[in-house]
């Protein structure tokens, strides 16, 4: 993958220097004030959603794949058997899957449900550490996560993860959550997924994820809610109503299609990389015309049902992260790129999330987000 960071004139020792500092303080700083992650004991480590003191796959899972990413093997190790120790469900209709919510008191599980952007970066983050660290084992481990999304069978009220109707992720396997998240769709992870186990099933999802992402995102801005029908319908719910506006969730959609279209290397799928470029450059459009621009509002732009953010961190590392998907040269790349540059280190109560965005969108600005 391209190195955005050079492309707007950082050397190489600079844009080490961010990572390496921005890694040191998010998994290794002050444990009030810095970092997220934790050791459970000299062989387990943990990464906290500070502000809800919970542990949830989805911040493991970004943390093996930073970790994947940095190379740092150890970190990896003691992440990912703290997962299957703790996170993993060992039987009972759950079993394979892994539970979205552990308790940071004693790392029992709060909801032995799945969300499935934990898993989706589970086995991106195994396939990349198989790589990055030569591992059969961790290859095997990521085999295992991407047949348990795409083929464990309904067991009771528990079902398949990629919906086997729809052909879709679903928002959650549990009965009464056939709907999506438009961020859940990690196209690029799916044709990954597909290349590794060999399972043609994956490019089918491939497909049907980018014809639902062009139904989803707005015609107009390029926003998806954080929650959608199948068919691209926003989806408020009873206990999330701003789930049918653009927010936290959504935030990652912009990225997953730009990851795609940056990664794609088949010329029969050049339309789809067409779209995806226009696609990235129509969202980026509406956000740079509208500086300083929001991270909380209705897909079509118009206000938000409470008071939004401005320019949150998390936001603003994944529309940097987008600019992968842009030919060089392109002028929107250096104005997000540089606005994720000059940013500060996530710190306080709220590093979780925009912490671990921040890392994973440095890394993808550095040239460093591949398999």
């Amino acid at each position: 993958m391209r190195n955005i960071f050079k492309e707007i004139g950082k050397t190489e020792s600079e844009i080490n220097a961010k990572l390496d500092k921005a890694f040191a303080q998010l998994f290794e700083g002050n444990k009030e004030t810095e970092t997220v992650c934790f050791d459970a004991n000299d062989k387990m480590s943990y990464i906290v959603d500070i502000a809800h003191d919970d542990i949830r796959s989805e911040g493991m899972s970004y943390g093996m794949t930073i970790a994947a990413l940095m190379k740092k093997p150890e970190l990896f190790k003691k992440l990912w058997n703290f997962a299957k120790e703790y996170m993993l469900n060992k039987k009972g209709p759950w079993a394979r899957y892994f539970s979205w919510q552990v308790s940071t008191k004693d790392f029992s599980m709060m909801d032995p449900g799945s969300a499935p952007d934990g898993e989706e970066y589970f086995a991106a983050a195994l396939l990349f550490a198989a790589k990055n660290f030569k591992s059969e084992e961790y290859m095997k481990d990521a085999l295992e996560v991407i047949d348990a999304m795409a083929h464990k069978p309904q067991d009771e009220y528990v079902h398949t993860m990629m919906d086997v109707d729809a052909g879709l992720v679903r928002f959650s396997p549990n009965d009464g959550n056939d709907f999506t998240d438009p961020s859940y769709n990690t196209v690029g992870f799916y044709r990954m997924y597909g290349k590794a186990s060999g399972d043609s099933l994956w490019n089918t999802i491939a497909k049907n994820s980018i014809e639902y992402l062009k139904k989803a995102m707005h015609p107009v801005t390029g926003l998806a809610a954080d929650y959608s029908e199948y068919d691209g319908t926003p989806r408020p719910t009873p206990w999330y109503p701003e789930s049918g506006c653009f927010s936290g969730d959504s935030w990652r959609t912009v990225w997953n299609v730009a990851f795609d279209a940056a990664t794609i290397d088949s010329s029969d799928l050049a339309k789809t990389k067409e779209w995806e470029i226009f696609a990235v450059r129509r969202m980026l459009n509406f956000f740079n015309t509208n500086r300083p621009y929001l991270s909380d509002m209705q897909i079509d732009g118009s206000a938000f049902p409470r008071e939004p953010r401005t320019m949150a961190f998390g936001h603003v590392a994944m529309n940097a992260a987008a600019t992968v998907a842009l030919p060089e040269g392109d002028p929107l790349i250096k104005p997000f790129a540089e606005d994720l540059w000059n940013m500060e280190i996530p710190n306080g109560e709220w590093r979780y999330y925009d912490g671990l965005l921040y890392m994973l969108g440095l890394l993808a600005c550095s040239g460093k987000f591949f398999v």
